[in-house]
């Protein structure tokens, strides 16, 4: 512990939408008529097999990509 200089350094979470799953996530917004979470994860499971999308993601990938 003596090491850790900070709480933030240690903790290095990712803000943003990871660019592995951003131009699937565009894709879907841009052709689903009502989208929700459920359609957001068929989606990627068409097009990035294993992503489990965080509601975070969903919610953060609406906010950029609705119409």
């Amino acid at each position: 512990m003596d090491k850790i200089k900070s709480f933030d350094g240690f903790v290095n979470e990712k803000k943003g939408l990871s660019p592995a799953i951003y131009k699937s996530l565009k894709d879907y917004f841009s052709t689903a008529s009502s989208p929700n979470m459920k359609g957001a994860q068929a989606h990627l499971d068409k097009t990035n097999h294993g992503w489990n999308l965080s509601d975070e993601d969903f919610e953060e990938a609406k906010g950029m990509f609705k119409k």
